[in-house]
């Protein structure tokens, strides 16, 4: 996720159970969390050659 772009309600839990499980030093589980948000689909419209594969 890039800083112009809104996250939608998973990608937010997602970044707020990873930040519980790194208080509570769980880190196994905090990477796990980030992980499953960067997986997440992105929420950014797609270039015309990101489509494809190719460099911006």
């Amino acid at each position: 996720m890039t800083a112009g772009t809104r996250s939608c309600a998973r990608c937010e839990e997602y970044t707020a159970l990873r930040e519980k499980a790194k208080e509570d030093g769980d880190y196994d589980k905090a990477t796990t969390y980030e992980i499953l948000r960067r997986r997440h689909p992105s929420h950014e419209m797609p270039s015309r050659t990101a489509r494809w594969g190719l460099p911006a």
